[in-house]
């Protein structure tokens, strides 16, 4: 069953394969959406990705302790009416967040980044992402959304190879120009990083260039995002720490200091260690 206009499902229970296949669109991009606040940047971002990748939208609600379905769907409504102007479907989840995702084969999930809770904690989304394997973005409201001018950081871990994929896809869709900013280290690997994903590029004739850098790979994203405006760039794409050590846990990870500082849309990206074990 095609989900036309602005569906409802909600899930309760974790028992999914007892679910209908057809009753829940695979391969939607998924605005994270709380009914005390309109995630209007995150579903213009969702808007702009949708129509390059041809999918659909769907809100998703996560149910807090002591909040009702009733109240989701109420605002959902209201805002098909009268603030959404294009398709979107929506689901009300309750259950395992990292299960559902991967059973409705999510392609991307959008988080808007405000003063209203629970929109003004990134860091309870980052702990909810921690398991996904896909790409995660986090707008703040206003925020242009474009793809012109794509600056990533590239550290020294093998996991940062994988962007190159999104690297060309951006390419490809956008026609976006890539900026890799290569850590400052004594070592070569994440120069060898930046040249796989050069590879990757060159196949799709992607446009891009190199960008000095002048910190290491442990403050490559931090240098990065300091760097937006005089580098005039669009979009930043990070990769999440691949652990949470001690200070990462009193004080926040690079990445939610990234989410604060940022004054343009960020991609995130979980690494992907299980895939390198053998390369360490």
């Amino acid at each position: 069953m095609f989900l036309a206009d602005f569906s409802y499902f909600c899930i309760h229970e974790k028992n999914y394969d007892m679910l209908k296949a057809e009753e829940l669109s695979k391969e939607q991009i998924y605005v994270f959406a709380h009914p005390d606040y309109f995630p209007e940047t995150a579903l213009s971002l969702a808007k702009r990705l949708a129509d390059a990748h041809d999918k659909q939208i769907c809100l998703l609600g996560v149910l807090g302790k002591k909040e009702s379905v009733a109240s989701y769907e109420e605002s959902f409504e209201s805002w098909k009416r009268s603030r959404i102007a294009f398709p979107v479907n929506y689901y009300v989840l309750d259950d395992d967040f990292t299960d559902f995702m991967e059973f409705v084969e999510a392609v991307i999930l959008i988080f808007e980044v405000s003063d209203v809770p629970p929109y003004n904690k990134p860091m309870n989304h980052l702990k909810l992402c921690r398991e996904l394997r896909i790409p995660y973005y986090f707008v703040k409201p206003g925020q242009q959304i474009a793809f012109d001018r794509v600056l990533v950081p590239i550290g020294f871990l093998v996991e940062e190879r994988e962007k190159g994929v999104f690297c060309r896809g951006m390419g490809l869709h956008f026609h976006s120009h890539i900026m890799l900013m290569v850590a400052h280290d004594y070592g070569t690997r994440a120069q060898q990083n930046a040249e796989s994903i050069k590879a990757l590029m060159d196949k799709g004739s992607v446009e891009y260039e190199d960008v000095e850098a002048h910190k290491n790979s442990f403050k490559i994203e931090l240098e990065a995002v300091d760097r937006v405006m005089e580098l005039n760039a669009d979009l930043l794409m990070i990769s999440a720490s691949r652990d949470y050590g001690m200070d990462d846990i009193l004080f926040g990870p690079k990445e939610l200091k990234v989410i604060k500082k940022s004054i343009v849309p960020l991609m995130v990206i979980n690494p992907r260690k299980d895939l390198y074990t053998l390369c360490n």
